[in-house]
Order: C-alpha cells, then sequence, then structure tokens
C-alpha cells in the first residue's frame, strides 16, 4: 500500500477529499488504473484476484465523473452484490443523490435521472431500455463489476447485450469493467476498447494447499492425523488452531450432509457465552417461515452447534441471519454450494473445497479453475488475517494430479460469450428491432457483430439473419425493404421481457380459448411452467415416469416443437407444486410431498407471478378474458384459495389472517367492517385488529366544526 498523499497532485481535488476521509492509501490495483489514465478519460478493465480493491477503482473513476457533473451508472449481474455495493457508497458518500433499481419496474424508475450514481441489475437495465426508459442522459461513467459473468450461460447475455447497447447510447462514457482474474481478459479489454489493468496482488497473501492422505502439501507437508474422514479430519485441524472457514460443496445435498458431519466437533469448541447467543439466533431462523419446514428444523439445530449450511433452498431472512453471525464469529463453520463464491463480501480465514467434482447435464464434471479461483479467494479478511489459506481435498491420486495441474498450477479459462444460442438470438434481435424502429438489416448485423461474440466469430452475421427472418416469418418483425420495424405484438413480447417462443407458446393457449377450451387453473400453471423462461424444474426418474402416466389422462395438449418432452412432464409436477400452494398448503407440506425448499419454492413463486402477468397481457392482447389469469396471480403471489381474494387486499392481512377472518364468518370488507373493534383485537391481535378497524372506518368520521371551517 502506498500512501494517498503521494498521489495528491494525480488525484482530482474533490474525488482526493472524499477518498482521503476514507482511506489512507493506494493498492497496487488503484495505482495501476490511475497510471493507466482512470483519471484521464480512459476507459479501464480491472483484472485481479477476489479482495484486491478493484472496487474502489470504480469509486474513484465515478466521483470523478460526478464531480464533472455527469452521471453514473453502476452495473452487477447479481442483486445481493448490488444491495451491498449501493449501501457502502450511500453510506461512504453521502453527499451523491444514489438510486438502486432492480426487480420489477416501479414508478421511481421513471426518475432515475434525477440520480447522479444508480445502481441497477443486468436484467434491470435491460428491461428499461426495453420498455422505451431512455430518460439516463448525461452519462459520463458505465461501471460494470463482476464483468467475468459475460461467460455465465443464464446471465452472460443480458450483459453482453447490454454493454453493447450502452456503447451505442454513450459512445463517450467512460467504461470501468470489474473482473475476477481470466484467460481472457486482454481480449475482453480489446472488445471495450480499455486499458487492462493486471494483476495477481492480494492485500492477504492466499497460501493454497492440497489435503491427501491426511497431509496438507504445499512445497512441504504437514500431517493432519485426526480422524480418517479428510473433510472432519481438517475442521478438527482448523478448531485447534481456532480458525473460521467457509467450507464448499457439491450441492445442497451435500451442503447439508456435510455440514451435519462436523457439527458435533464445532459444538465441543464453543464457549457457554457463545451457545447462549447461539440459542436466541436458532430460533430466529427455525421460525423464519409461518410454520417451520424440515429445512428450517435441521439449520436451526446445526446452528445451535455453530455449524450452518448455505444454498438457495434458504430463504432470505435464514441466509442473512447466517451470513451476519458469521461474519460476527458467532457461526464457525458455513459449508455452502458454489453460489456463495459470487458476489457476497464473506471472507474467511480458510476456505475448504471438498469436491473438484459438480453435477453437469448430464453427469459428473470438474470445476472450472475460474470458480475454483472464487472460491478460494473468499479466504484471507482484509482487516484480520495477514494470509488466508484455501485446502482442496483430493481423495485419490488422480485427483491430486488434477488440483495440482489444473487449479494450482495452471491458469484460468478464457470467458467464452453465452451469445452464440438462438433464444439468446431471439431475444436480443428483438429487443434492439424494438429499441431501435426502423433500423437497416446492415445496421442490425453490424451491431451484432460489435458484442463480444461477434468480434470473435466472423460468420456470426449469418446467425443472425437466420433467427431475424424466423421472426419475421412468424410475425414478430416487419420487412419492408431492408428497413425492420416490430408488429404489435413483437413490441408486446419484448417489453414483456419474453422469448419469442414462449410468445407462440402462450398466444397457442389463448387460441385454444377462443376457440371453445375452457380455463382452468391446472392448464394456466402448467403452460407457463413449460416456458423457455422458467429455469427451475428439478425431477427424479420415478417422478418423470408417476407425471407422465398422470399426462395420459390430461388434456394438455402443447406444440412439441416449443416445448421439449422432459419439460413438458416436468411441468406437470411445478403446476401440481402451485396448486397445493393456492390451495392453502403450507411450505412445510410441499418441501415433505414434492422436495422442492423454501428458498427454491419463493423464487417459483417469483418467475409464476411475472409469467403469469406476460400470459394476462397478452390474453388482452389476444381479446381473451383476462381476470382469470389475474386472480391466479394474486393466489400465487398469496397462497390462497378464491375465496379468500376480498379480504387478502386489506392492509396487513396475509393467507393465515384471511383464513382466520373467513373462518369465523367474515367473507368479504363488508363483514369485517360491521364487526367491532373488540372482535378484530381478539381475532387478529392488538395492533393489526385496531388498524384494520380504524382503516375500514376512516370514512365515518364525522367532520367539526373546526373541519368544515
Amino acid at each position: 500500500m502506498e500512501r494517498l498523499e503521494n498521489f495528491k497532485l494525480r488525484v482530482p481535488n474533490r474525488v482526493y477529499s472524499a477518498l482521503a476521509s476514507k482511506i489512507a492509501g493506494l493498492l497496487l490495483p488503484q495505482i495501476l488504473a490511475i497510471e493507466a489514465g482512470l483519471f484521464k478519460g480512459k476507459s479501464i478493465l480491472v483484472s485481479a484476484p477476489t479482495a484486491s480493491g478493484k472496487t474502489l477503482v470504480g469509486e474513484m473513476a465515478a466521483l470523478n465523473a460526478i464531480y464533472s457533473g455527469k452521471k453514473v451508472i453502476y452495473v452487477a449481474p447479481l442483486k445481493a452484490l448490488l444491495s451491498e455495493k449501493y449501501e457502502e457508497f450511500s453510506k461512504d458518500y453521502p453527499g451523491i443523490k444514489t438510486t438502486i433499481s432492480m426487480g420489477d419496474l416501479t414508478e421511481n424508475d421513471v426518475n432515475l435521472d434525477k440520480s447522479d450514481m444508480i445502481f441497477v441489475s443486468t436484467e434491470k437495465l435491460d428491461s428499461l431500455l426495453r420498455n422505451s426508459s431512455k430518460g439516463i442522459v448525461n452519462v459520463g461513467c458505465v461501471i460494470y463489476d463482476e464483468i467475468h459473468l459475460l461467460g455465465d450461460p443464464e446471465r452472460g447475455p443480458a450483459l453482453e447485450f447490454v454493454i453493447s447497447l450502452n456503447k451505442r447510447l454513450y459512445p463517450k462514457a467512460q467504461i470501468i469493467g470489474l473482473s475476477a482474474t481470466i484467460g481472457n481478459s486482454d481480449e475482453i479489454a480489446a472488445w471495450l476498447g480499455s486499458e487492462l489493468v493486471k494483476t495477481d496482488f492480494r492485500p492477504v497473501k492466499l497460501e493454497k494447499k492440497i489435503y491427501f492422505d491426511k497431509e496438507l502439501v504445499n512445497g512441504k507437508k504437514e500431517r493432519v492425523d485426526n480422524v480418517d474422514d479428510p473433510l472432519l479430519n481438517i475442521v478438527i485441524h482448523l478448531l485447534k488452531n481456532r480458525k473460521q472457514a467457509l467450507v464448499f460443496s457439491q450441492t445442497k445435498k451435500t451442503a447439508v450432509s456435510n455440514a451435519k458431519s462436523i457439527s458435533q466437533s464445532v459444538e465441543k469448541s464453543l464457549s457457554e457465552e457463545e451457545k447462549k447467543e447461539l440459542k436466541k439466533l436458532s430460533a430466529d431462523i427455525l421460525y423464519a417461515l409461518d410454520s417451520p419446514t424440515t429445512q428450517c428444523r435441521e439449520l436451526s439445530d446445526l446452528v445451535l452447534k455453530g455449524v450452518a449450511f448455505h444454498h438457495a433452498g434458504l430463504v432470505y431472512k435464514q441466509r442473512k441471519l447466517v451470513e451476519q453471525s458469521f461474519r460476527q464469529g458467532l457461526i464457525k463453520f458455513i459449508v455452502s454450494t458454489p453460489t456463495l463464491a459470487l458476489g457476497v463480501n464473506l471472507p474467511a480465514n480458510t476456505v475448504v473445497i471438498s469436491s473438484i467434482y459438480r453435477y453437469g447435464t448430464s453427469r459428473m464434471e470438474l470445476l472450472p479453475a475460474m470458480e475454483v479461483a472464487q472460491m478460494s479467494g473468499r479466504a484471507g479478511r482484509p482487516k484480520y488475517d495477514k494470509e488466508g489459506t484455501s485446502i482442496i481435498i483430493a481423495r485419490t491420486e488422480k485427483e491430486l494430479e488434477i488440483i495440482r495441474d489444473r487449479y494450482i498450477d495452471g491458469g484460468i479459462e478464457p470467458v467464452e460469450s453465452g451469445f452464440n444460442n438462438e433464444a439468446s438470438l431471439r431475444k436480443y434481435i428483438l429487443a434492439l428491432v424494438c429499441f431501435e424502429p426502423r433500423i437497416s438489416v446492415k445496421d442490425l448485423t453490424d451491431f451484432f457483430d460489435s458484442t463480444f461474440y461477434g468480434s470473435r466469430d466472423f460468420a456470426f452475421s449469418y446467425k443472425v439473419k437466420e433467427v431475424l427472418d424466423f421472426l419475421v416469418d412468424k410475425n414478430f418483425i416487419e420487412k419492408t425493404g431492408s428497413s425492420l420495424e416490430p408488429t404489435d405484438i413483437g413490441r408486446l413480447i419484448n417489453r414483456l421481457y419474453l422469448d419469442p417462443y414462449t410468445g407462440l407458446l402462450f398466444l397457442g393457449f389463448l387460441e385454444k380459448m377462443k376457440k371453445g377450451m375452457e380455463y382452468d387453473d391446472f392448464k394456466a400453471l402448467h403452460i407457463i411452467f413449460c416456458s423457455q423462461e422458467f429455469k427451475f424444474i428439478r425431477i427424479s426418474q420415478p417422478e418423470a415416469a408417476k407425471y407422465e402416466e398422470d399426462s395420459f389422462s390430461m388434456s394438455l395438449h402443447i406444440d412439441e416443437s416449443l416445448v421439449p418432452y422432459d419439460r413438458y412432464i416436468a411441468a406437470i409436477k411445478m403446476a401440481r407444486v402451485m396448486e397445493e400452494w393456492i390451495s392453502e398448503k403450507k411450505e412445510a407440506f410441499i418441501e415433505e410431498e414434492y422436495g422442492v425448499l423454501p428458498g427454491e419454492f419463493y423464487g417459483l413463486i417469483e418467475n409464476a407471478r411475472w409469467l403469469l402477468y406476460a400470459l394476462r397481457e397478452l390474453a388482452r392482447f389476444s381479446g381473451v378474458k383476462a381476470s382469470e389469469f389475474s386472480k391466479l396471480s394474486v393466489r400465487v403471489t398469496h397462497g390462497i384459495k378464491e375465496e379468500l381474494l376480498p379480504l387478502i387486499s386489506l392492509p396487513n392481512i396475509g393467507r393465515v389472517r384471511a383464513r382466520r377472518l373467513y373462518a369465523n364468518g367474515m367473507k368479504s370488507e363488508s363483514d369485517i367492517k360491521s364487526s367491532s373493534q373488540e372482535r378484530l383485537v381478539k381475532l387478529l391481535g392488538q395492533a393489526v385488529g385496531t388498524d384494520l378497524y380504524k382503516y375500514l372506518h376512516k370514512d365515518d368520521v364525522q367532520p367539526t366544526l373546526k373541519d368544515v371551517v
């Protein structure tokens, strides 16, 4: 680290003053960025390990742009990361107007241009552009965090499209790309038109070790001989040395089983005061839902012992409690799936990678070197440790050789674009035509040639034209000469953020309704879960056989060219799950009966709401009665039967309170209004009952003479 005052002449005055109130010195990536022209308007790509100081490079560029009268857009692909950076920046620079935008479109999005610093998720920025929200002007800097996720199959295409479009919208804006170490950072820098700052610097030294046959190997060997089980052996060793650790496991299931296997040993290391605090935490985790599920009980029991598992199956409150308690040192070990390595700032003294394999599309696959580097990068806490340790477990001599060659001595893989698939091209060709009506075919192909994928594949324009022909043939785009214009249905599909394939699927369903097919909830749920957009479908072979047999008695006619058969069958399971929910079954039942964990289930609800909204809007466009889709959406949101719809919109009334009111004869708003305040308090509690009574009687108050005057 070099003292900040040594750079006083190279940093603009206002930026220097803002930094001086926060830091004492600059780290190597920050110094290299300044030398590369950060304050001279040069675009910069920083490729450096986790916790190396990349974020401050973005902050310096942002401050410089804002103090020059320009606006800044900060783009991140992960909501957790985006929220964290927004909160940190707002706290550190309270005089700057900041706003955050992610999730559904809201009225606040219209006023984004009133902020100096706009934090926005990749998908949200994409959505804003699709909905013609072009109000962000005078942009001086765009920051792309975790830009290496260009290679992510799900997130990458949206990020690549947004970057390409922003380069077109804001050609003079400074671009700051923040990336983990990647194999082809020079290619990405060239694509961005930026200077490359590449370094392996870490403020906390990282020591990489391999565990094999009861030894920790890192040049020299250290004998670890407590028990035979490799993970438990390492954990006992770390406990003896009073170390906290993150343990990465292959799957949700192995994360839970590994947490259980080490919990007894961790419990023995706890003090009485820690056990007392963990008891409170355990209760908070257990009752994160109205009715605890098996997973809630498992996590709660483990937390009592100073251990937690962490994966997508946890609900938000549980994840936050686990993360916060780990940072405080109360939880000693978190056993997680690799997702925790992305975005969330949760360092530990030690990281243990329990397996170098994961489940791929059809078989076990080796972890990418970048993913292992991301996990290992969590080792070492900048404020507490001089050195962090990453331990990779090898269970065979073959694995030992692979780890040495691939993860210790090997390089990081290059980032490959996710744009080379028809689903991405369908969505983003339509998006560009909607964004720039009357665009020429040449301009469109030139745009896609300017993407990261297009810059590497000279035959890309032929693929683009093939997909364009499909969109014209299916009436999403109208071609007049060399000019392209979206049709009305094309605009709507784009605004709804749907794959045109899904548009065709939904429109075909609605056409059947127009021809006399009777509506029912199950058919509507099944069709949305057949869509390309629905990501979470896990189904075992026995389940597939069961639901295939069920399908023989159902009149579910789906276009086989739009929906693969295995997705069609899996969607029956998902529709059954959602049917249980709107029949007022609890999360515990759904977990036990269908194996869908609460965190996954709430993701399911979020997806279903969006797709039901899209189906409703397409119904209105097609002249089909849309009210049933609206009702179903509300029922999915709250998990209620149709009879509770009149009650659920009342303030502080959820599914449990609505059912309690209904069971006591209050089936409508007028029924509740005719009840006494005392009765409402008895049923709903003092605060909720009183507030509801006042809400329903707010217009009954007679004006006084003073009010009239």
